[in-house]
């Protein structure tokens, strides 16, 4: 199926991926997308003499299937604690109710 489509080298298809942050992704980013995948997909590529390629059309198909990758729940964001100001306000308000009380 690959060699059915538009092949291209790692470093071509790398040019050809649109910027992220202002820069494009590494040819590496390629091999390490093929060799380990991400988020447990694997970019397809194949061997023709001595190097590994990919195609357009696999590129598509790793994206797409990425997008489709449940994300796991993130845990909730830690409490926040009070801010110096709400501190000493929340001493204050428990002397007063001490003195109140006549403690």
């Amino acid at each position: 199926m690959l060699l059915s489509e538009q092949i291209v080298t790692f470093s071509e298809a790398a040019k050809a991926l649109p910027k992220l942050n202002g820069k494009r992704p590494h040819p590496s980013t390629l091999w390490r997308w093929a060799r380990k995948g991400c988020r447990g997909v694997k970019l397809e590529v194949r061997r023709l003499g001595g190097r590994f390629v990919t195609s357009m059309e696999a590129l598509e198909r790793f994206s797409k299937e990425l997008g489709e990758v449940e994300l796991p729940d993130r845990p909730a964001p830690p409490p926040k604690l009070p801010t110096n100001r709400q501190r000493l306000k929340s001493i204050e308000r428990a002397k007063k109710n001490l003195e109140a009380v006549g403690i």
